[in-house]
């Protein structure tokens, strides 16, 4: 089959992506998500404390809303690394 001018050829090329880092960024990235994801822990059982707080000081509602938030963010954090992969395809 020949070329036609003006159309463009549809010829397959294979292209191979690897997910990998810039050198020397891998640890630096790796570093920050451990931080980011303690941090992200203390903030969940800062939160369910301070919602049992409130509740023990009467607020019931802000205190059930806290208590809620704490509840819901560790469930999140607790399955984040298997959603983290499952949207990856890893």
């Amino acid at each position: 089959m020949g070329h036609v001018p003006g159309t463009l050829s549809m010829q397959s090329i294979p292209i191979t992506v690897t997910p990998t880092p810039p050198p020397g960024i891998g640890g630096a990235v790796s570093t920050m998500l451990s931080w980011l994801y303690w941090i992200a822990w203390v903030a969940v059982v800062g939160a369910g404390l301070f919602g049992g707080f409130k509740i023990a000081t009467g607020d019931y509602e802000g205190g059930k809303k806290y208590l809620g938030g704490a509840i819901v963010g560790a469930i999140i954090l607790a399955f984040l690394w298997a959603l983290i992969g499952g949207l990856l395809g890893s």
